[in-house]
């Protein structure tokens, strides 16, 4: 039998965030969490809280950090881990599966602050911008040319005029009237209606 006298109660927990000494002993602990959207770029393990706009970020009242394992920074409008402070939670409770129980009776939590228009407006324009982000690599693959290419010189058009010449490449090739929308939902930019066109040229 184990000759630790600690009580039921976690001695982590209560002293996570704080300088220990040698009395502490190894422990598991748990936090919340809670998925949430980057109001603008974070680092992890930064302080942050809720925005006006529902998003999270760094604020005047921080409730937790950003998820401290990320290896990179979070983009705006990403997803990712919001870590709250410990010992500030009122409850907590695990949610298990299980094939003999229906997981339909399990109801997503709501959202700790609920959305503003504003809000829903710049997550539609974000998924919009990624739906359109994937037609435009589709469309890329599907003439031969990589992502990065065809967005050079689909900007060298709108801007200039200008047109992409390799010979006889891209003959019979033609740029689709949805491709400057997909195009503008991802710049966030808005193409003057007569460079709205093709700038595949053949010079053969």
């Amino acid at each position: 039998m184990s000759g630790d006298k600690r009580s039921v109660a976690t001695d982590a927990l209560e002293t996570l965030g704080t300088i220990i000494d040698s009395t502490a002993g190894r422990d598991a602990i748990h936090l919340a969490v809670e998925p949430a959207v980057a109001g603008h770029t974070l680092r992890p393990g930064e302080d942050v809280g809720f925005l006006d706009d529902g998003t999270v970020g760094v604020c005047e009242n921080p409730l937790g950090i950003v998820d401290p394992f990320l290896k990179t920074a979070v983009k705006k409008g990403e997803m990712f881990w919001f870590v709250v402070y410990p010992r500030k939670i009122t409850s907590l409770r695990h949610v298990w599966a299980h094939p003999e129980f229906d997981t339909e009776r399990e109801k997503p939590r709501p959202f700790p602050r609920p959305l503003n228009v504003k809000s829903l407006k710049r997550l539609a324009i974000n998924q919009a911008s990624e739906d359109s982000k994937l037609w435009l690599m589709r469309y890329a693959e599907s003439v031969g040319v990589s992502y990065d290419e065809l967005m050079e010189h689909a900007k060298e058009h709108a801007e200039e005029g200008g047109y992409w010449v390799e010979g006889g490449r891209f003959d019979g090739e033609y740029i689709p009237d949805a491709f400057w929308d997909h195009y503008e939902a991802v710049t966030d930019t808005k193409v003057n209606k007569e460079y709205r066109d093709n700038f595949f040229s053949c010079s053969c």
